[in-house]
């Protein structure tokens, strides 16, 4: 039977490793208090020209507070870049429908109606799925666009 003996790390290793977990988190907690800035910019880009764009799509519109919105032609020729903020009172509510009006105008521009997840969903819940049911139900909130 062969025996591992346990060596501790060296102090200069363990300080290293738990100053680059202190790092990471730091930077995690910095991209969510920007992601929640009301001032901030948050934008798409879509797969069409710019006049297949005017007037701006429908879920932007009918957002029910102000709304400042730029388009412009996406870097590369690749479309359409449509970036929106919250004029005042940007609390988080707020900013979440506006990400969820961009995520719907995109889709709107690109397919011709808003895509949805499959429902009911296609598997049984179990222990191994609730990560993607998870994800699922709360994907359209905030993350990427």
């Amino acid at each position: 039977m062969r025996r591992f003996q346990v060596r501790p790390l060296p102090a200069a290793v363990a300080l290293t490793a738990v100053g680059a977990g202190a790092v990471a988190g730091a930077a995690m907690v910095a991209k969510r208090r920007r992601a929640a800035e009301p001032d901030r910019w948050h934008s798409v880009t879509i797969d069409c020209s710019l006049e297949q764009l005017d007037p701006l799509p429908p879920p932007l519109e009918e957002l029910g507070f102000p709304v400042e919105v730029r388009v412009q032609p996406a870097p590369g020729d690749k479309g359409t870049e449509v970036a929106a903020r919250v004029v005042s009172g940007g609390d988080r509510e707020r900013v979440r429908r506006l990400r969820a009006a961009l995520r719907e105008a995109r889709s709107l521009a690109e397919v011709g109606e808003v895509l949805r997840p499959d429902a009911p969903a296609t598997t049984k819940p179990t222990l191994r799925s609730a990560p993607l049911a998870y994800a699922t139900k709360h994907g359209l909130e905030e993350g990427r666009l």
